[in-house]
This record gives structure tokens, C-alpha cells and sequence, in this order.
């Protein structure tokens, strides 16, 4: 069986880091099919509507906005795939802002950084497809319980009206002979049993 392949979309303007980059996520027996470059934000938008991709690799600083501007942008267009930021001047605030927009993972361009690169990014891929999976799990619960609900609301409906109904033929069975009532009385008792 063939391994599972992924796709990654690139967004990194510096030549020298775009090249360290493909070499090391599209070098033979890697696990990217697909490791597509944009040099702005304009062209990352594009490529992301046009496509699923697996993980986004972006750097912060991109020409025409910052990296968690443009995460802002790519999800209010519909992209939920999962998002590692790049730069080569961390901060503390940075990290905190990053945190609070849900950015999977942080990665300082150190002067080794994408050696790690295929590590950091698969690691990303199978803790979102994590999630993801567990959520589906939930979704399934929450509607699986839902027709739970329901079935079990009818099935009291339903005794409910049974009930309504025995109440009514015993009225009646009172009101009959001594003889004709002894032996309706009987199965009206074994079904309200049953009740």
C-alpha cells in the first residue's frame, strides 16, 4: 500500500528561503505530492481557492500583509486547513497573537529551521486530521442522540395513547354484565401488564 501523500501551500517571498524549503519537502521519499510556492498574499488567496490544500507554511512577513493577516483573510474565505507561521524575528507578542488565532504551530527561521520543516508539518497534518476526526465523531453522536431523543419521545407518545386507550376500554368493561366483564377484565389487565 502506498503511503498517503500531502499538500502544502508555500507563502515565502526570500529566494534562499523558498529554495531551502522545496529542498527539503520535495526531496525523494518525502511525504508532500504537492508543495506549491506564492511569493504575497494575493497569490496565496488564489491558490487556496482554487484548491484543498493539506497544511499552509506561511512566513509573517509577506509583501501586502502580515502572515496572521493574511490567516485572517484565508479564513473568512473558507480555508480551514491548518496554518504554521514562520519568521525570522520572534516575539513574545507575536507568539501570544498567533496562539490567539489558532495557528497549529510556530517555526523561527533559524539557520537549520527547514531541516525540521517535514516533521513540524506532518505533525500538524495528523493532529488536524485528529481533531477533525474527533469532531465527525462528535457530530455523529450529537445526531445519533438526537434520534434517540425522538424515538424515545414517540415510544412515550405512543404508551401514552395505549394507556389513554385501556383507560377508556375498562370504563366500558365496567359498564357491562357481571359475566362479559370478568373476562374482558382479565385481558385488560394483562395488556396494561405489558404497559
Amino acid at each position: 500500500m502506498e503511503a498517503e501523500r500531502f499538500t502544502v501551500l508555500v507563502v515565502e517571498d526570500e529566494a534562499t528561503h523558498q529554495m531551502l524549503i522545496r529542498k527539503a519537502l520535495t526531496g525523494e521519499g518525502t511525504a508532500f505530492s504537492l508543495v506549491q510556492f506564492t511569493r504575497d498574499s494575493e497569490e496565496a488567496v488564489r491558490f487556496a481557492r482554487q484548491m484543498a490544500f493539506d497544511v499552509l507554511l506561511v512566513d509573517n512577513r509577506i509583501p501586502g500583509t502580515r502572515g496572521l493577516d493574511l490567516l485572517t483573510e484565508l479564513r473568512e474565505a473558507g480555508v480551514t486547513a491548518p496554518f504554521v507561521l514562520m519568521t525570522s524575528a520572534g516575539s513574545e507578542g507575536l507568539v501570544v497573537e498567533a496562539y490567539r488565532q489558532k495557528v497549529a504551530d510556530y517555526v523561527i527561521k533559524d539557520s537549520g529551521f527547514w531541516k525540521e520543516l517535514p516533521q513540524v508539518l506532518l505533525r500538524v497534518i495528523a493532529g488536524d486530521r485528529a481533531k477533525r476526526r474527533e469532531q465527525e465523531l462528535h457530530a455523529r453522536y450529537e445526531r445519533t442522540n438526537a434520534k434517540l431523543e425522538k424515538l424515545n419521545a414517540d415510544i412515550r407518545l405512543r404508551t401514552e395513547a395505549i394507556r389513554e386507550k385501556v383507560r377508556a376500554l375498562r370504563a366500558a368493561v365496567d359498564g357491562l354484565g357481571p359475566t362479559e366483564a370478568a373476562a374482558l377484565r382479565s385481558l385488560v389487565e394483562e395488556i396494561e401488564a405489558l404497559l
